[in-house]
């Protein structure tokens, strides 16, 4: 089962190396939360992928607005039949965002081509007011060519975000943001959430798995 393996290899990995310059206590306390509940967490979005409405509860809507780093526009169809590999986050977060970008792009290089063309890594911008196409075009000239940078009106990102159970909070020039990798089915249903504390490897390893089924 995908869960199983999700679970399996963030369970070996899970570590609080993350160092970013957030409130250190409450990103401590969100990962201790993630390894607590991964397992369910993990377990519930396989569950929710048997179900058809969850696909829509995913869905990326068609003419809000929604872009990608080259300003061409964003919507369903650009991931219908790819593994969505989700990611929120922001060009100006000091530590997280660039670590668990260079994890996607170690993992990404481990890939043959044939599962790589069926993946879509997908960076969602967290701050979408300062993070236009042209700044996420140049932030990701140094991660892995095939991350796809989507921006757009906050109240749209927003909701993006909270259709992944996801929430997004803006104070004081910072953005608090998950600590997950988000797992979507070709069909854009849920498959399971993935901590950032995930190594290289053993993101290869899930994603490989998962193309290969």
């Amino acid at each position: 089962m995908i869960a199983a393996f999700c679970w399996r290899f963030a369970r070996e990995t899970l570590t609080s190396s993350s160092r970013a310059r957030v409130k250190m206590s409450a990103v401590s306390s969100r990962l201790r939360r993630l390894g607590r509940g991964l397992a369910l967490a993990v377990l519930l979005g396989v569950a929710a992928a048997s179900h058809p409405s969850a696909a829509g509860s995913l869905a990326w809507p068609a003419g809000r607005g929604l872009v990608d780093q080259t300003g061409a526009a964003v919507d369903e169809a650009r991931f219908t039949g790819r593994l969505r590999l989700v990611y929120f986050g922001y060009t100006r977060c000091p530590d997280l965002c660039p670590t668990a970008l260079m994890t996607v792009t170690q993992a990404l290089d481990e890939l043959p081509p044939a599962l790589l063309a069926r993946l879509a890594p997908v960076l969602v911008a967290a701050d979408p007011e300062r993070d236009g196409p042209g700044v996420l075009a140049a932030y990701l000239d140094t991660f892995h060519p095939a991350i796809v940078a989507v921006t757009g009106p906050v109240a749209v990102i927003d909701g993006l975000a909270a259709a992944y159970a996801a929430p997004i909070r803006r104070h004081d020039g910072i953005v608090d943001h998950p600590v997950e990798f988000f797992l979507v089915g070709p069909a854009g249903v849920p498959v399971g959430r993935i901590p950032v504390t995930v190594t290289p490897d053993a993101l290869a390893g899930i994603l490989r798995r998962a193309l290969s089924r």
